[in-house]
């Protein structure tokens, strides 16, 4: 029942670095939930955070900004300067992903006042050339997060989901059956 229930609320899109480019990611296909232009980065790439919260909990590995254009529909753009933000932290337990984060948005003031709990997990095949972005509304809470972890785990590694698939595929395909 929690699978079906994760494999209905999921949303999948498809990034791709820039080439040339270190941590410009443009959108693909999939789900347009986040903006067509991400940065990505990671390791050096990072701006210094505090050590503080869920900081504390798992590595930082890095950090995912983004910004609508005034072109780009959302529920995720509702104030200026419309940036989206998240730190990306690692789940040990699960190597096979990148890791996770919960976005965060902009709000009335024009900055990040706090997230609106929605979970993304990034995964990536080819050492972060091309991402894909698992984004689930509402469920940013550690339960909720172990939850999908195992899901997408069991996921992927049953091959059920093919994370190179083509335009269009991925909302055409069911990940929920056989798990």
């Amino acid at each position: 029942m929690i699978n079906e229930f994760i494999s209905k609320s999921m949303l999948v899109t498809f990034y791709q670095r820039k080439e040339g480019k270190a941590s410009s990611y443009y959108w693909q296909h999939g789900s347009q939930i986040l903006p067509n232009r991400l940065s990505i980065s990671r390791g050096s790439e990072m701006t210094k955070v505090k050590r503080k919260g869920r900081n504390m909990l798992h590595p930082i590995v890095g950090q995912l900004l983004g910004r609508f254009t005034l072109k780009e529909e959302s529920p995720l753009k509702q104030h200026k300067p419309f940036n989206v933000r998240t730190q990306i932290w690692q789940v040990p337990l699960y190597p096979l992903f990148i890791g996770y984060g919960t976005i965060g948005i902009t709000g009335a003031s024009g900055r990040i006042e706090g997230d609106t709990g929605d979970l993304i997990v990034l995964y990536s095949t080819d050492r972060w050339e091309s991402i894909v972005i698992f984004y689930f509304a509402g469920m940013g809470n550690p339960y909720d997060m172990e939850q999908v972890m195992k899901y997408l785990q069991q996921l992927v590694e049953s091959g059920q989901y093919n994370v190179e698939q083509k335009k269009g595929d991925a909302s055409q395909q069911d990940p929920s059956s056989g798990l």
